[in-house]
């Protein structure tokens, strides 16, 4: 049984169409963005770089044989595993991953899926 009059189905496809285009519109990229880079900019961005520490030539470069045996460690990598696992955050980041997988299985096992 047909709730609607024929003349308002046309009616609603152009509002609907209409309000898709323009949604559309809005994340089209704007004309002024579009400018080519200038020469100065380049030269303020290596400028930057060099401030910055990076793009040294004379500066040598950090491979493996050159790296120092001692090197930063945080408390919680000094840890055993043990204590790791007595932290909030892992346990929240572990819960966090497995509970949704167990909740599938439970929902699943209960027939709520319909699988």
């Amino acid at each position: 049984v047909e709730t609607q009059p024929m003349m308002a189905r046309p009616i609603v496809f152009t509002a609907v169409s209409i309000a898709l285009l323009h949604g559309a519109i809005a994340f089209a990229p704007k004309q002024g963005l579009q400018h080519p880079v200038k020469r100065h900019e380049i030269a303020n961005r290596d400028v930057a770089v060099k401030l910055l520490g990076g793009d040294d030539d004379d500066k040598p470069k950090l491979t493996r044989e050159n790296e120092p045996d001692e090197y930063f460690q945080s408390n919680f990598e000094t840890m055993s595993t043990q204590d790791k696992f007595k932290d909030p955050l892992v346990i929240i980041g572990l819960v966090s991953i497995f509970f949704p997988f167990v909740l599938l299985l439970i929902f699943n096992n209960m027939g709520l899926l319909g699988i």
